[in-house]
């Protein structure tokens, strides 16, 4: 099954969001005890938990270039938007992404 971990620049509203839209399973870090996480530490549990990361960071681009996957990343490169807008663009990218 796949699971999503939503990053804290990600409002958690996203995670509720996608979890209601797709009928997957999307967390925030907030919930997951690791909104105040480094990194590598995040990146380490999701690669132990083989859940997809979204993000906004190029940092965790970075770190797969460097570590190897998993986790996938899906790396938002729309800069700083609406709740509004993000639902709009994951509406219509994330289902193909997700195949």
């Amino acid at each position: 099954m796949t699971t999503i971990w939503i990053d804290a620049h990600l409002s958690p509203a996203i995670a509720i969001w996608i979890t209601n839209t797709f009928g997957i399973t999307a967390l925030a870090l907030r919930d997951l005890g690791l909104r105040d996480a480094e990194d590598p530490e995040i990146f380490e549990a999701a690669k132990a938990q083989g859940v997809i990361f979204m993000t906004k960071d190029s940092d965790f681009v970075d770190l797969v270039e460097r570590l190897g996957s998993p986790p996938q990343i899906i790396w938002l490169t729309c800069g700083n938007t609406s709740n509004v807008r993000l639902r709009e663009i994951l509406s219509s990218v994330l289902p193909e992404t997700l195949e």
